[in-house]
């Protein structure tokens, strides 16, 4: 029972809620030379927003999959999925989201990276209380 609810937690904290822009990050991640389809989206959270609501920016964790048949000089179209492991990146993401326009979606292998960029677009807008990074 304790991991039937603990599972359901999960799914929760890491359930986007809007679909558009789950697919919109995943057209993104995809763009970026990763599989986009099959990329673990985490924690998908509202952190900042301009009054009267059109301009919002959310930040996402992801995992994904690097979509290059050849990686570090290695030709792995005969390996074993197993051994792509070491393909999987940790990725940090901002999505500007303006209600006018169209979304700006930035993704990041540190996120120190994405901790400036929020910090630039931020500016001027209601931003999340303490720790969102």
């Amino acid at each position: 029972m304790r991991a039937w609810v603990s599972h359901l937690r999960e799914r929760w904290a890491n359930w986007c809620g809007d679909r558009e822009m789950e697919m919109a990050i995943r057209k993104s991640l995809t763009i970026n030379g990763y599989y986009g389809r099959s990329a673990k989206l985490r924690n998908v959270r509202i952190v900042a927003i301009q009054r009267p609501g059109w301009v919002q920016i959310y930040r996402f964790d992801a995992t994904a999959r690097l979509a290059q048949h050849e990686v570090d000089g290695v030709d792995n179209d005969d390996a074993l999925p197993t051994s792509l492991g070491s393909t999987d990146h940790e990725l940090y993401g901002l999505v500007l989201d303006d209600g006018r326009k169209r979304s700006e979606i930035r993704v990041f292998r540190d996120a120190n990276e994405r901790r400036s960029l929020f910090d630039d677009w931020s500016e001027g807008l209601i931003c999340l209380r303490g720790k969102t990074f």
